[in-house]
């Protein structure tokens, strides 16, 4: 664990990037504004690398910046081994993961340092859409407003100590675009430490305009969840009946047995969907609209049956049943 309350202790702040030069820039200016001495942190940069001027801009800060901006350009696929790749050659006591899609508030590494100082060996923040930017039906955001089981990397805090003790994200799942952070989450609380939430720990996350393809394939990441439950077995407690990824899932699933039921046995069977059509329209979200309501369900149909798709191919591939 950290040092004693009365130090200041060194933080490391490791920062994927690929592909995102301009948000990079707006990252790394707002890790330079925040309100912790200046050689109390580091700031490690790790460029799966693409010539599209992102190492340039990354050493013209670092060349500047009053805080120690480290740049490594590497070939790695996915976020996963860069992060452990950073982590490795981390100094601080304590280390702050974060995106390069993402804008730090001044008080984020305050706000996460005081939460590890809490005896927690990790410290999740709160992450929310840019509130200057436009939401819309398809989009790629993040938003985290308590504690959640799927530790999402995007913002979150680690005791070194205990990072280095479980061995850092686990090999198995560094390989898979997302599922690593999940899996560190989960190896830090099956070994016994205690783990957090830190509201003032805020993170501002980029909405992006996705196209209906990218969108609509999007829950091909969700592939691995029967291999994270497999691998956690406590974390299907935090499945809906202990089976199902969420309600919806389980909704939908019910949606298409009424489809297939009513078509092939009997028109009552219709009834199925019932649960499903409600959930759509009563959770509405931030959509008020009725037309947005129900171009939400039109479109979501088949996003749906991708996501079963893709629960249940992973559940045969894990041998571990999450639909």
């Amino acid at each position: 664990m950290i040092g004693t309350p009365t130090e200041v202790p060194f933080v490391s702040v490791i920062v994927p990037t690929h592909r995102r030069r301009v948000l990079l820039g707006r990252l790394l200016h707002s890790l330079l504004a925040q309100d912790w001495p200046a050689d109390r942190y580091e700031i490690i940069v790790v460029h799966n690398f693409t010539d599209d001027g992102t190492d340039r801009l990354a050493l013209d800060i670092a060349n500047t910046a009053p805080v120690r901006v480290h740049y490594h350009r590497t070939a790695f696929r996915g976020p996963g081994f860069s992060r452990q790749f950073g982590a490795e050659r981390a100094h601080g006591a304590i280390l702050a993961f974060i995106d390069d899609d993402c804008e730090a508030t001044p008080g984020w590494i305050a706000a996460g340092v005081a939460g590890i100082g809490k005896g927690l060996a990790l410290v999740q923040g709160r992450t929310m859409p840019r509130h200057d930017q436009q939401r819309r039906l398809m989009e790629q955001t993040v938003s985290v407003t308590a504690a959640t089981p799927y530790f999402e990397t995007c913002n979150i805090f680690y005791d070194a100590a205990v990072f280095r003790a479980v061995g850092g994200f686990p090999e198995v799942f560094r390989k898979y675009y997302g599922g690593e952070d999940t899996a560190l989450g989960w190896t830090v609380q099956t070994a016994g430490y205690r783990t957090g939430f830190a509201e003032d720990a805020l993170v501002l996350h980029e909405v992006f305009a996705v196209s209906f393809l990218d969108w609509l394939l999007r829950p091909r990441i969700l592939q691995q969840w029967p291999f994270l439950v497999r691998a956690y077995p406590a974390l299907r407690e935090k499945l809906f009946l202990g089976i199902f990824l969420s309600p919806l899932t389980a909704t939908f699933d019910l949606f298409a047995l009424g489809v297939v039921g009513a078509t092939l046995i009997h028109p009552l069977l219709a009834l199925l969907c019932a649960p499903y059509v409600v959930l759509r329209f009563v959770d509405s979200g931030r959509f008020n609209a009725p037309h947005v309501l129900l171009a939400r369900f039109v479109f979501g149909l088949p996003r749906g049956a991708v996501t079963a798709a893709m629960l249940l191919v992973g559940s045969i591939r894990a041998r571990a049943l999450v639909i």
